[in-house]
């Protein structure tokens, strides 16, 4: 089990899709009504939330006038939260897409991105389908995206050889 999903069980649920909002946008500032929009929770909730993460000095306030506006504090208690939230996203697809049939090699193209990933499928017949639908899920619970191509292995080598492929490529997984 990640250990993202044992928070998820262990706590409440309200709670945490603030502070992964928190997380995934810790240079930003926000009312409490956007963090209530981005976040689907109630107006309510969301105060008592904001107020005792401000209090856990996870947040910090700024006041302008009657407003408040919330961002992410940088603190240790922050990177552990960070620590223990964080998700190897592409891990988590590799561990998912396994389970389509004919995947030989999964490479990264380029670098893996804050929010978004190239990845290059080698094999024969892969199940597009199911990879959208792993992809998709991805996307709705991650925030993250992963571009993919499948091709075959001889395709591939022909692309490569023409200099379609040039820049730094990473064997996420090779069958044996």
């Amino acid at each position: 089990m990640e250990p993202s999903q044992i928070l998820e069980n262990l706590f409440d649920n309200k709670i945490l899709k603030i502070i992964k909002h928190f997380l995934k946008n810790e240079d930003k500032e926000y009312y409490l009504r956007e963090v209530s929009r981005h976040t689907r929770v109630s107006p309510a909730s969301t105060y008592r939330i904001l107020n005792k993460l401000y209090a856990m000095d996870l947040l910090l306030m700024r006041e302008i006038k009657t407003m408040k506006l919330y961002k992410l504090n940088i603190n240790k208690n922050v990177e552990f939260i960070k620590s223990i939230m964080e998700i190897d996203v592409l891990q988590y697809f590799i561990e998912n897409i396994l389970r389509i049939p004919n995947i030989e090699e999964i490479l990264l193209l380029g670098q893996k991105g804050k929010s978004k990933s190239n990845v290059l499928l080698l094999g024969t017949n892969i199940d597009v389908a199911s990879l959208k639908l792993i992809i998709a899920e991805i996307k709705q619970k991650y925030d993250y995206t992963i571009n993919q191509m499948s091709l075959s292995k001889e395709q591939y080598e022909q692309m490569s050889s023409m200099g379609l492929y040039p820049g730094s490529k990473k064997v996420l997984y090779k069958r044996v």
